[in-house]
């Protein structure tokens, strides 16, 4: 009797520590990024580009937008550095198919927030939020995310409205 209790114990105790694996695995799986090329925001910045140089939309829409392979075909059509992930580019741009980027920033689907609002209205530099993006030679493997405190700290901060509806849909 002793000997079918220690064994039921051990059984739900493997099967726990499976399960837990299971979903460790799964789950830093499913937050990883991985972009389709290894892009040097450090190497951009050093040349002289500007985030607006690449992010387009940033000062007239709410989205900041990402590079079309063509605008990237802009400095890289020839080679510009002996990076094997520049040869990247020009493969997309000789299959007509745009890089597929994916998406960095996660924010909550209630949340609204606008560029153009924080970049042209307000005047607020990218490293505001960004940080040290512009500094950074490999690119983000986890999504970004940001906190509601971070947002109303510097809300408070520039004296800009701290009303729900200003930012929650």
């Amino acid at each position: 009797m002793q000997a079918n209790k220690f064994r039921i114990i051990g059984l739900v105790l493997v099967a726990g520590l499976l399960a837990f694996t299971w979903l460790r695995i799964g789950l830093s799986k499913s937050t990883e990024i991985r972009q389709p090329i290894r892009f040097n925001h450090k190497k951009h910045v050093q040349g002289g580009l500007e985030c607006s140089g690449c992010h387009q939309t940033v000062k007239d829409q709410a989205t900041a937008g990402r590079p079309e392979t063509s605008l990237c075909m802009t400095c890289h059509e020839a080679s510009v550095t002996k990076n094997p992930e520049e040869n990247l580019i020009r493969e997309y741009a000789q299959r007509h198919e745009e890089i597929p980027w994916q998406r960095v920033i996660k924010l909550p689907d209630h949340v609204f927030f606008s560029h153009r609002r924080h970049v042209s209205t307000e005047k607020l530099d990218c490293t505001s939020c960004h940080e040290a993006i512009g500094q950074s030679s490999e690119p983000p493997s986890r999504p970004i995310k940001f906190s509601m405190d971070s947002c109303l700290a510097c809300h408070q901060k520039m004296k800009a409205s701290v009303d729900c509806v200003a930012c929650h849909k």
